[in-house]
């Protein structure tokens, strides 16, 4: 008589803790987490046990980190984690939201970021020779381009839509529809950047490239000034009419916008 059997079925490992955290956060992209929050989300607690409470919390701070090493994460705050959500398929510009629904502080180091605040965006852009930023704001429903608005040094700047009180120190008005009284506050420190939303309705965005974005970037803005005459180096249609060649030619995609703000910082840096 003969015996057959039934091919095995493979085993499938359980996801790891580390696995299940990162899920838990990119269930919810724009949350920042502590650890004893995901403690309760994954119902590690051990409140009979405030030792093996400590250990658990200890382990997943441990997890985090890596995740933070790995680049899936990011640490907005002391001890305050959140996923890492980018702009497009490239990667080249990662974004997140705060304010609103969301958490209300994000930490990020670059020397070129975009905030999103209502209709208006604000650019900053480092100057590596004067050690300060530069700030420029575009109002994207009509394209209008306000030009720079201010100089920035270290340290810490309230920006809202009210008029500055007299000898006010420390606060930007910028005006536009959706922009709070006192919207955000934004605090500088070399090419860390600290920004905590006011818990406003509306929330604010905020864009920047990452390290590979920004080679990326700056790449494409020296091989442009190498190329444009020197009158069309500040002509944004100039500007957009490269990065548009870019994609049709190289199947480069460059965000517009970003690709003027990146062309600015090189001639900063020249």
């Amino acid at each position: 008589m003969e015996i057959t059997t039934n091919p095995q079925t493979p085993t499938v490992a359980p996801p790891s803790l580390k696995d299940l955290i990162l899920k838990t956060l990119e269930r919810e992209p724009h949350r920042a987490f502590l650890a004893e929050d995901l403690i309760l989300l994954l119902k590690l607690q051990s409140p009979k046990d405030p030792q093996k409470q400590a250990q658990t919390v200890e382990q997943i701070k441990s997890h985090l980190h890596g995740l933070v090493e790995d680049g899936r994460i990011t640490e907005v705050a002391a001890g305050l984690f959140k996923y890492r959500l980018f702009f497009e398929s490239e990667k080249s510009i990662e974004h997140a939201f705060i304010g609103g629904m969301g958490n209300n502080r994000y930490r990020f180091h670059s020397p070129i970021f975009r905030l999103n605040i209502g209709v208006l965006s604000v650019y900053f852009i480092r100057d590596p020779k004067k050690g300060d930023w530069y700030m420029t704001v575009r109002d994207t429903t009509i394209g209008r381009d306000y030009g720079l608005v201010r100089r920035l040094r270290d340290g810490q700047y309230l920006i809202g839509n009210r008029p500055a009180a007299a000898e006010e120190k420390g606060y930007i008005q910028i005006s536009g529809r959706y922009i709070e009284k006192e919207h955000l506050t934004l605090a500088i420190s070399g090419d860390e950047i600290n920004i905590e939303d006011h818990n406003t309705p509306n929330g604010t965005r905020i864009d920047l490239l990452t390290k590979d974005g920004l080679a990326r970037y700056q790449q494409a803005a020296q091989a442009f000034l190498k190329a444009a005459e020197p009158a069309s180096r500040q002509d944004p249609v100039a500007r957009g009419r490269f990065a548009l060649e870019q994609l049709l030619r190289h199947h480069q995609n460059l965000e517009t916008t970003f690709f003027g703000a990146v062309v600015d910082s090189v001639l900063l840096a020249g």
